[in-house]
């Protein structure tokens, strides 16, 4: 049980509280007026966003953003002295801001798919629950996903406002021996770095991420050797792009 039983105000609205957990904390609904309000507006914003995402895209946007994904998929990515960047041009960090750049993410107009999809990953951001709550329930928040090779996929929900994100990694191979994932917040200016991960036995990672990510145009993941550098060394493994 949770020592907090307020911050039980997440898991509860998601649905994804033990069965004894969520018996106990109904009876504390009925006493706390406070948690009771937040449980109403969390719901509120989940059936909100979950009927946004319900509405399905154009039939010629899918298959313009299909397309797209299919010409940019990438192979598994290689060791670093493989994974060298672009002899001339602009770097693509660059390149992704110009107006022909290719689009690589799907972009979700709701989180109410998310809500669910969060059950079994609250052990993970156990001790994140109250922010995690609150980042999908800011009126400023996206969430945007990128699906590559082998099953590989990435959402990050990113709520400016807050200056807070959650990153979710399913089904990613590790990163090769001695380099780590790093997550770029790219805009005009360029590439800033935000973040380190690796994945988890079961190629999984969850994690709540600060940073100032007004103004930023896309989120980029690439492989840097241990320790991270300050700009990216290659090109990425996959960019997501937000909707600015």
């Amino acid at each position: 049980m949770t020592a907090d039983i307020h911050l039980l105000t997440g898991a509860y609205a998601a649905d994804a509280l033990p069965d004894d957990e969520r018996r106990f904390f109904e009876q504390h609904l009925g006493v706390c007026a406070a948690c009771a309000q937040e449980v109403t507006e969390l719901q509120a914003t989940a059936a909100r966003l979950g009927a946004a995402a319900a509405e399905p895209p154009p039939p010629a946007l899918r298959a313009r953003v299909l397309a797209q994904i299919d010409q940019t998929r990438q192979e598994a990515p290689p060791p670093r002295e493989e994974h060298a960047g672009p002899a001339g041009g602009a770097p693509w960090w660059q390149r992704l801001l110009v107006p022909a750049a290719a689009i690589v993410a799907v972009v979700a107009v709701g989180l109410g798919v998310l809500v669910g999809d969060l059950r079994g990953r609250l052990d993970a951001l156990e001790q994140d629950q109250t922010r995690v709550a609150e980042l999908m329930a800011a009126p400023d928040a996206q969430w945007v996903e990128h699906a590559g090779e082998g099953g590989a996929l990435v959402r990050v929900v990113v709520a400016p406002s807050r200056g807070e994100a959650m990153l979710l990694v399913d089904n990613m191979p590790p990163a090769p021996h001695e380099h780590v994932y790093e997550l770029w917040l790219i805009d005009d200016a360029g590439a800033t770095p935000a973040a380190l991960f690796d994945v988890d036995d079961d190629g999984r990672v969850s994690r709540m991420l600060d940073g100032d990510f007004a103004g930023t145009a896309a989120i980029g993941v690439t492989i840097e050797p241990d320790g991270g550098s300050p700009q990216p060394s290659g090109d990425p493994v996959m960019v997501l792009e937000l909707d600015t």
